[in-house]
């Protein structure tokens, strides 16, 4: 500032005020653009808290559905498992009881061939029971041997 250029307290006052009311009308400005920014953020947000609620949603909907049909997929495994096993059961039983339909016909065929023929039965049992001691010995021998 230059020594001819005195400014009076009025002067000083003016100027202070202007530069006073330019910083009022800046801050206005910064608080408005400030608060424009601010709901922008806020409308944003609430979109994307939208969005992520609606995912949320949508996900557990998925879970339940799967957990619904793991459920399902579960249940019908056990029942094929209790009818695979039922039929499987009814399956041993019969196969057991033909069996036994045939060890009864072999043993009443055996009883009524030794009943005609005693002393061919005997000669036969003889023969067979010394064929299965040779066939033991056999083995037992060959046992030792290694």
């Amino acid at each position: 500032m230059a020594a001819d250029e005195v400014k009076t307290a009025s002067e000083l006052a003016d100027e202070a005020r202007h530069t006073a009311h330019d910083a009022v009308l800046a801050a206005q400005g910064y608080a408005h653009e400030g608060q424009r920014i601010g709901q922008e953020a806020a409308q944003s947000l609430r979109a994307t808290l939208a969005d992520a609620k609606e995912t949320g949603s949508e996900a557990l909907d998925t879970v339940r559905g799967l957990t619904n049909d793991a459920r399902d997929l579960a249940s019908d495994a056990v029942r094929f498992g209790r009818s695979s096993a039922h039929d499987v059961v009814s399956a041993v039983g019969e196969r057991a009881r033909q069996l036994g339909e045939r060890v009864q016909l072999s043993k009443e065929a055996c009883a009524g061939y030794i009943a005609d023929q005693p002393v061919r039965s005997t000669l036969i049992a003889i023969a067979s029971g010394a064929a299965a001691m040779t066939l033991m010995l056999h083995f037992l021998q060959g046992r030792r041997g290694h």
